[in-house]
């Protein structure tokens, strides 16, 4: 009796047992270098399909990749080839990762435009006038033996408080700085909208029988 008849062989080296009824490689990836599809294959294009015309192949991959409004007893092959995304391994197969960098800095200097100067105005314009002195003769009387002479009868006129005033600066000279970042002088920066290292088409199908 052949093993493949077998309902329940040994486990095999990856841990599992390989039922004689389990089709083979159905939902397996094929990679060709040129444009083209295998009878036994699908196009990897996103196709929506009919359950019931691909059972083996919706047995395995299911509705994984179906979009929001496919009609139901429906199912999507994966799109590699249109959008053109690249294939990573790791768990959570068929998790789309967006595109993203890490947190960076750029470091600049600024130009020397913008020499100015400021220039002072005297807000404190001011005089000063004298004190003047009123006098008045004064013509001694009687025996008590005051005599005759000038007296300060009173005082007219006002001083500054010693000049007092300030000076203000006006904002003449407002100005702008520009500023130029570093970067690498390379002929690859904004030739992509997203991170784009490089790479070769390839065209990806599914097996379905």
């Amino acid at each position: 009796m052949k093993v493949n008849t077998l309902k329940s062989p040994p486990v095999n080296q990856n841990g599992y047992h390989k039922n004689s009824l389990t089709k083979e490689r159905i939902g397996t990836l094929f990679i060709y270098p040129i444009d083209y599809t295998p009878d036994d294959c699908l196009s990897c294009d996103g196709y929506s399909l009919q359950i019931s015309d691909f059972e083996d192949l919706y047995k395995v991959i299911g509705t994984k990749f179906n979009q929001s409004g496919d009609a139901s007893g429906t199912f999507r092959v994966p799109d590699y080839n249109v959008t053109k995304r690249f294939l990573q391994p790791g768990e959570g197969a068929g998790t789309l990762i967006a595109a993203g960098l890490p947190q960076h800095t750029h470091s600049g200097t600024t130009s020397t435009n913008g020499a100015h100067t400021h220039t002072a105005q005297s807000a404190g314009n001011h005089n000063h006038r004298p004190i003047v002195h009123e006098l008045a003769w004064f013509n001694g009387l009687g025996g008590g033996g005051g005599g005759s002479g000038w007296y300060r009868a009173g005082d007219q006129g006002w001083t500054s408080t010693n000049g007092a005033h300030t000076h203000t600066t006006t904002s003449n000279g407002d100005h702008t700085h520009t500023m130029t970042t570093g970067n690498a002088s390379n002929t690859t920066y904004g030739s992509s909208t997203t991170v784009q290292p490089p790479s070769q088409l390839v065209h990806i199908c599914i097996k379905y029988k």
